[in-house]
């Protein structure tokens, strides 16, 4: 999965050119999620509604599914980042649009700004690799106009690099960060390790190994 982040003041049309960038990704056959970080709180859930009762007797998630949606609905975490969630939640699309995180370092970012007076006002992040404007004007970072979504398009699909660390490895739901040496560490034991499993892929693409704790640990 690779991901970038659109960022700019608001009503300057982030959530128009994030729709435009679906509906071109979705052309080229490529599956899309949005992350929205919000700058306020809101309340997507209703009072009164199943959903909102059981979260306010105190669980921690409430989840509501019917024929063709799932909607998940739960307490956030002090330490939890947009990347945890990124990593968590969208692992199965292709491409991750998040629609705000200016701090989030873990994104690459395209500013949307409607002319050069907004570039102004905005200090770029030092994740920043493009801009997008409705008025044309001299830019020091890749330039492209609102409605050239298909440029735009091409630009991330050959900029954008996978999110996904080689190895991750989760403990009771909280994401251990790894540096490069001990993940191929991983990597190699691992693979060296199922390899000589019957029925496994020559060279599979990925392994997910879940742990938990069983009855004998339980005594202890």
């Amino acid at each position: 999965m690779r991901a970038a982040a659109i960022i700019g003041a608001s009503d300057t049309g982030k959530t128009t050119l994030i729709t435009a960038l679906i509906e071109e990704f979705k052309k080229r056959g490529l599956k899309c999620g949005v992350l929205k970080k919000a700058s306020h709180e809101i309340e997507l859930d209703s009072e009164g509604k199943d959903s909102w009762r059981f979260m306010e007797a105190g669980a921690r998630s409430a989840a509501v599914m019917t024929e063709d949606r799932l909607f998940l609905i739960k307490r956030k975490t002090a330490s939890e980042t947009l990347l945890d969630v990124a990593l968590d939640k969208f692992s199965d699309v292709d491409l991750l649009l998040v629609e705000g995180g200016k701090r989030e370092s873990a994104f690459k970012k395209i500013l949307r700004v409607q002319n050069a007076d907004d570039h102004n006002l905005i200090s770029p992040p030092e994740e920043l690799i493009a801009i997008v404007s409705d008025e044309p004007f001299d830019s020091p970072y890749p330039f492209f106009l609102a409605n050239e979504a298909a440029k735009l398009s091409d630009f991330l699909l050959t900029v954008l690099e996978p999110l996904e660390p080689l190895v991750k490895v989760k403990v009771d739901g909280q994401v251990i960060p790894l540096n490069p040496f001990v993940q191929g560490l991983f990597d190699e034991t691992i693979r060296g390790m199922v390899r000589a499993l019957k029925g496994v892929p020559e060279k599979p693409s990925e392994i997910i190994i879940q742990v938990r704790k069983g009855r004998k640990n339980e005594e202890k």
